[in-house]
């Protein structure tokens, strides 16, 4: 975990591998070593609305991209949706009675980014790699490992990096903006995003 001083508030950063169940313990520990006085997902506002009002079970993969990573990461442990993580993180946030806010874009944000990064090209290509993806086996020796390969090989063509690079920034604005308001805040990132993420904050 990464801890990143901004004006007077410690920001901890997390990253979380999304989906994997063993996650929710690592949450719940820091939550108990660092006791922070919020938290902060990397979902979007639509997305935590909803997992706030989660009672329970396992989603199903949307689709080819989900499917690869359920089949890769289950190497590594009990896979689940909604993400673990993030579950544990609304929960526990609820038993302390402190905030839990969105990182990420909401639906309407992202659709804006998405049409400005992503043409007809990148996602003619991205068609193209269905069948490669259901082919992938990775070589991974760790989850996060993992993780980052199959977000390499899903964001190959150059718009897709685009909007990967455009939530990152995303991301780190969001906590440059919820910092202030806090003391400490633990900040839960998907792993594949952490690295960018820290980077524009330092």
């Amino acid at each position: 975990m990464d801890a990143v001083a901004l004006g007077g508030c410690r920001v901890h950063l997390m990253a979380v591998v999304r989906g994997l169940a063993s996650e929710s313990e690592r949450v719940r520990t820091a939550f108990e070593e660092i006791r922070p006085d919020a938290v902060a997902v990397s979902l979007g506002r639509e997305e935590l609305e909803a997992l706030k009002g989660y009672s329970g079970g396992n989603a199903p993969p949307d689709n080819v991209e989900e499917e690869t990573y359920v089949r890769g990461l289950s190497r590594f442990g009990e896979v689940r949706k909604p993400p673990p993580c993030f579950v544990a993180a609304v929960a526990a946030s609820g038993e302390r009675g402190i905030p839990v806010h969105p990182l990420d874009m909401d639906d309407e944000q992202y659709t804006s980014v998405y049409l400005t990064a992503v043409s007809t090209v990148d996602i003619l290509l991205a068609n193209a790699r269905q069948g490669k993806l259901r082919k992938w086996v990775s070589e991974a020796g760790t989850a996060a490992d993992f993780v980052r390969e199959w977000d390499a090989l899903v964001n190959a063509s150059a718009g897709y990096r685009k909007l990967v690079g455009e939530r990152e920034s995303f991301l780190a604005r969001r906590l440059r903006q919820l910092a202030p308001r806090y003391g400490i805040l633990l900040a839960l990132v998907d792993v594949e995003r952490a690295d960018g993420v820290l980077r524009q904050l330092a």
